[in-house]
């Protein structure tokens, strides 16, 4: 039954899309000649003639049609291309607008293989999954190749970064290319949009400056209403901060303290002895707080003064001693995070998309994969907070019909 259900279904889509395509094609002809009694002008169309080189639309005429099989999601149609011929025996040369020359597969396909690919599923399974349900072979290359097709063409479009968020995550992904350790250098909002993710390339202030100066212009900085950075401790980021929003406050990430200080206490005690954890808890006292008020800056300035003179000469009470200014800012600025955890969901989403590539084979691929990747991770999360919007309505809607 279930079997028989899907061969409907499947074929009736085949013929929608087999019809729609087809009066697509004959529209484009229409709207260059006319109708096929309508009288023709010397007026110039869109196509030219590939023997004379002439465009007056007076001299083409409709010349029947060839045969081209094209491969849509649910299998494969058969479309009759119009063929215009000119007076002098040539034929027109056209680039239609409904599907591109020489393109086995149409729109769909290319959708459905990016998109699996996005999500994490290997060149090897897109083609599997996509040719399984279209019913046809196709290249296991075909999704990267679409997705480096797409994004040089969408490499020219000015992305909208949208509202000014009050402050950014910025972190890194490491990433290997051509066989060399490179990074992703990632700008993450504070509401978990993606505002920039850069590479590959190196940790360098002169990077992190060009992401600043690109969300800069794209309409974030203090200006706009951005108030701090959350980061993880880099002196690079500290230094490209001051120079490009020297306004901007620097939280450094509580967990990234404390795992500096885990590790210097493993590298002198032994990573099982019983001081690392409570060292950590120790160091965790003093960048803490459940109830940022006004006095917890004055509890965090006593623990980190106890902190020190118990363990004097250490280098983990060097580490609580560096980072105790910039770890304890969010207790100065409402609002601000005191962890780059708002990031680390889409630091993971990336690093799990690329782990699967082993790298890529040049800087280019992995620019045009990260342009298009940030596109559908901010596309994944409109489309989340849209459905919980929905979700809300229905619910309050389904209250007030029973009160």
């Amino acid at each position: 039954m279930l079997a028989r259900r899907d061969a409907e279904v499947r074929t009736a889509a085949l013929v929608v899309t087999q019809r729609i395509v087809q009066q697509s094609l004959e529209h484009e002809v229409t709207e260059q000649l006319g109708g096929r009694r309508e009288r023709r002008s010397a007026r110039l169309v869109a196509w030219v003639c590939r023997r004379c080189q002439r465009r007056e639309q007076c001299r083409f005429r409709r010349n029947g049609h060839y045969r081209r099989v094209l491969t849509v999601r649910e299998g494969s149609i058969v479309l009759a291309m119009p063929l215009v011929k000119c007076v002098c025996g040539g034929y027109a040369d056209i680039t239609w607008r409904t599907i591109d020359r020489r393109v086995r597969y149409w729109l769909d396909i290319s959708l459905d293989s990016v998109r699996r690919y996005l999500t994490g599923v290997s060149h090897r399974l897109v083609a599997d999954a996509v040719g399984t349900a279209a019913r046809a072979t196709i290249s296991h290359l075909y999704s990267w190749r679409t997705l480096q097709r797409v994004a040089e063409n969408a490499g020219r479009w000015r992305v909208d970064l949208g509202a000014c968020p009050r402050f950014v995550i910025l972190d890194e992904v490491y990433i290997h290319v051509h066989g060399q350790t490179l990074v992703f250098l990632l700008a993450i909002a504070d509401d978990g949009r993606v505002l920039a993710v850069d590479g590959p390339t190196t940790r360098t202030i002169e990077n992190w400056q060009r992401v600043l100066e690109t969300l800069t212009d794209g309409g974030v900085s203090p200006l706009a209403g951005l108030v701090g950075v959350v980061a993880d401790g880099d002196s690079a980021i500290r230094n490209a901060v001051a120079l490009v929003w020297p306004r901007v406050v620097m939280q450094q990430c509580v967990w990234h303290i404390l795992e500096r200080v885990a590790s210097a206490v493993a590298a002198e005690k032994g990573d099982g002895a019983p001081e690392v954890r409570a060292i950590v808890m120790d160091a965790g006292r003093i960048f803490l707080h459940d109830d940022p008020g006004p006095g917890a800056l004055q509890v965090a300035r006593q623990r980190h003064d106890a902190f020190l003179v118990q363990h004097k000469g250490s280098a983990w009470a060097e580490i609580v001693r560096r980072a105790f200014h910039e770890g304890t800012e969010y207790l100065r600025t409402p609002g601000l995070a005191r962890t780059n955890g708002g990031a680390e969901r889409t630091v993971r989403e990336f690093r799990r998309r690329s782990k699967t590539m082993d790298g890529f084979k040049s800087v280019d691929g992995g620019r045009n994969f990260a342009f298009i990747w940030r596109l559908w991770q901010n596309l994944r999360r409109e489309r989340a907070q849209e459905r919980a919007r929905q979700t809300r309505n229905r619910t309050r809607a389904t209250n007030l019909n029973v009160c």
